[in-house]
């Protein structure tokens, strides 16, 4: 009787955090990610990289469907809880005690032993749907239990500038698609001009309009603070934990971000990186497809089969522009300007769904098409004569034939 007593005020704590949220945990910005999430199955993953918003949305979710209902629950996997209480059991009497139907466990993969015990609630509670969220997906997609057929992942990325464009002027911008994009950019660039400052907003954005928390600190400082936070965490606390990586090593992984944060975009020589880090070429492999799978770096491969495919990336960028900003602003540098337009490219285009390829006769290749990134001055006699080729550029707000804006790739998502 004294264990279920004591069991009941821990529950409590649980609860009261959970309504504590509802009420201060609402969204400033309704993004597309909430419109579009569907549940598919009765256990989905929300995956994405730290500081995206995965916390708010999990929160939103239940205040959207939810709302006043004893039968929903949001718990945080990393809570002092869960020291002395364990996921299954917690989630056995929110069944039992409020007939629960749903509960978002976020933060799961700071939860030891979580694909077990995620199996164990899957294969045990037949009527109860479970949202969690997890900030690396390399513990999600290597888990040491199979739960692929148990689940749906779903990934959730930081801001596009669409989103960041509707925030700043209040007004509501197109989606487009490659198709529309490619086809048609003349006339969409005619009437997105129109908009204010328009090439401002893309210099905002760059440097700090990805992350949510653009929404509510007021200095860059504060902001850029929060980036070297993120990156920290992740090294520190995700990747240390899941890897046992002594406190050397994950120097090591450090020192690779801010290589990349201050390179010409460019094929990677890891050979000679991994001399310049006194490590091996296989160490150096890892490490870079650690950070890429904890979400702060992005492979572009060319665009082959069979053996050409699994080689060492051909370019390798941080995950987004703001994250190139604020590294290369606390070592005292301004970001490389190539580097800046060609991450941009390559992020709306994954972030949106689509594949991108290195390319040796351009700078990438999507979609069956060839591209060029540069300033308004930029030129190619290979894009000329490229019945699908284009040059994106920069510092334009209508384009002509051959010559796309570079912010339109912006609105693909």
């Amino acid at each position: 009787m004294i264990i279920f007593f004591e069991w009941s005020q821990n529950m409590d704590i649980l609860i009261e955090i959970y309504h504590r949220l509802l009420k201060e945990t609402v969204p400033l910005y309704r993004r597309k990610f909430y419109d579009d999430f569907q549940m598919d199955s009765r256990f989905v993953g929300v995956i994405g990289a730290r500081g995206v918003g995965k916390t708010t949305f999990l929160v939103n979710y239940l205040r959207d469907n939810y709302l006043n209902s004893q039968q929903a629950l949001y718990i945080s996997a990393d809570n002092l809880y869960f020291v002395e209480h364990n996921l299954f059991g917690t989630v056995d009497r929110f069944v039992k005690e409020f007939n629960g139907q749903i509960i978002c466990i976020d933060e799961i993969h700071r939860y030891k032993d979580w694909e077990q015990e995620l199996k164990n609630i899957y294969d045990s509670f037949p009527r109860l749907s479970v949202i969690f969220s997890g900030s690396s997906s390399i513990n999600l997609a290597h888990g040491k239990t199979d739960l692929s057929r148990r689940l749906v992942l779903k990934t959730m990325y930081g801001f596009s500038f669409r989103e960041f464009l509707e925030v700043q002027t209040h007004k509501s911008y197109p989606l487009l698609t490659f198709d529309n994009l490619i086809g048609d950019y003349y006339r969409y660039a005619q009437n997105f001009a129109q908009t204010p400052k328009l090439l401002g907003y893309l210099k905002e954005y760059l440097k700090q309009g990805y992350y949510p928390t653009f929404l509510e600190l007021k200095s860059y400082e504060s902001y850029q603070n929060t980036l070297q936070n993120i990156v920290d965490k992740v090294i520190y606390e995700d990747i240390s934990s899941f890897y046992s990586l002594h406190t050397s090593n994950l120097e090591t992984l450090k020192k690779i971000i801010y290589f990349f944060a201050t390179s010409q975009p460019g094929s990677i020589n890891i050979n000679r990186l991994a001399q310049n880090l006194k490590k091996d070429h296989t160490t150096i492999a890892e490490y870079i497809q650690i950070l890429k799978d904890t979400g702060l770096l992005r492979f572009l491969l060319k665009n082959k089969q069979g053996y050409a495919l699994v080689r060492d990336a051909e370019k390798i960028f941080l995950d987004n522009t703001n994250l190139l900003y604020a590294l290369n602003r606390e070592i005292g540098k301004e970001p490389p300007t190539g580097l800046m337009r060609e991450m941009f490219i390559v992020c709306t285009l994954q972030n949106a769904g689509y594949f991108v390829f290195s390319k040796e006769s351009a700078d990438i290749e999507s979609g069956g098409y060839y591209f060029e990134i540069g300033g308004k001055n930029k030129t190619s006699a290979f894009i000329q004569k490229s019945r699908k080729g284009y040059i994106i550029k920069d510092d334009i707000l209508i384009g002509d034939k051959k010559n796309i804006p570079l912010y339109l790739f912006g609105f693909l998502s």
